[in-house]
């Protein structure tokens, strides 16, 4: 979980969660997928703050949710009702008697967590996972093989979820999607138990023979576009604005940032803003990113340093860019798809990237 929340008037920036706009993520997906929706809060859901974004979920009518470790889950379980199911993606760790305890369910992807739960588990609740073409987690082709000619190694398992997932589901024109699907099917017929569950935010999008009978929402929860080849159909749900601590006059001929990489050509103003690397604004970003005041583009100039930027502020009347501004960072005028492709990177990485230092405020207010 994230550090305790920095005071609005001790940061250098203010990260905002919209968590209306993540409650309705979920009912477009959850109404699109027409079938159950679990909600993917791992990572402390994306960044975002798991304790704040998972119980209102569950007011909006989820009641499944999936973690990657079962510290988190440990974490998670202490913020919702206990008639929550708690899914832990990873699978089984040493620990089992803390699945037990703390009734979370593994996602089982080997034989031998398999054999390991159906000894150690005391008859809760598991998941089984096939790999349909990842190469991580789950069982892989020989060992569901293994399963078919020995079934009985299955017995006494209180299987939930017979679960896969999908490589590439935001590429809509790759055959590897309709090759997992196809997969994922014929595994079934070894694995007849319990519900499935497929899809995950982009599978939706795919069709109803991709998703399964529970499918798993999490990115797009959060903002980000399930559909890379079409509009993003989700509500933007963060916004990222950083503050101006100096705006300084270059002249032609003067150099921005470490390593003297952007020289001014011309005279400009340069704002100076409380947001780095260290706060999760990529140094990926450096002359690459930009940010916003009143719908004007302030380019990045030179490199991202570890607590700062230094932006193009030419463009921006001088009363709207002094110390004590605000510029978007992340928002409607800068989308978070953007900030990752700007960035070569994936939004995924840009939220859960979003550090401590932020001072953090959840809409709507208390």
């Amino acid at each position: 979980m994230r550090a305790s929340n920095v005071p609005e008037d001790l940061a250098g920036a203010i990260l905002t969660i919209d968590l209306d706009a993540i409650v309705a993520n979920y009912e477009l997906l959850r109404t699109r997928a027409a079938t159950e929706t679990a909600a993917v809060v791992k990572a402390d859901a994306y960044g975002l703050g798991a304790a704040r974004v998972a119980p209102r979920l569950w007011g909006a009518g989820c009641r499944i949710f999936f973690v990657a470790h079962p510290a988190e889950g440990i974490a998670l379980r202490a913020t919702l009702p206990p008639e929550a199911e708690i899914h832990i993606l990873n699978g089984l760790l040493p620990g089992t008697a803390t699945y037990v305890q703390q009734r979370l369910i593994p996602v089982l992807g080997s034989l031998a967590e398999i054999d390991r739960w159906r000894a150690e588990g005391d008859g809760h609740a598991c998941d089984i996972h096939i790999d349909t073409g990842m190469l991580r987690l789950g069982l892989a082709p020989d060992e569901l093989a293994l399963l078919a000619a020995a079934p009985d190694r299955l017995v006494g398992l209180d299987v939930r979820f017979v679960m896969s997932h999908f490589a590439s589901a935001d590429d809509d024109k790759t055959p590897q999607n309709a090759a997992q699907r196809d997969a994922f099917w014929a595994a079934r017929k070894i694995l007849p138990m319990g519900q499935t569950s497929f899809a995950n935010s982009a599978g939706i999008f795919l069709g109803p023979e991709y998703r399964g009978g529970v499918v798993r929402a999490g990115f797009s929860l959060y903002g980000g576009s399930p559909t890379p080849w079409t509009t993003n159909p989700m509500r933007q749900a963060v916004t990222l604005m950083g503050r101006v601590l100096a705006v300084r006059d270059a002249r032609p001929g003067d150099t921005v940032s470490y390593g003297a990489t952007f020289k001014a050509e011309k005279p400009m103003r340069v704002a100076t803003v409380g947001v780095g690397y260290a706060d999760g604004y990529p140094r990926a970003l450096s002359s690459k990113g930009f940010g916003n005041i009143d719908g004007v583009r302030l380019p990045v100039l030179g490199r991202v340093t570890m607590d700062l930027i230094m932006l193009d502020a030419s463009a921006v009347p001088a009363d709207n860019c002094r110390p004590g501004a605000w510029v978007e960072l992340i928002g409607p005028n800068v989308p978070l798809d953007a900030v990752a492709e700007a960035a070569g990177t994936i939004g995924y990485e840009i939220l859960t990237s979003l550090g401590p230092r932020y001072h953090r405020r959840y809409l709507p207010g208390e």
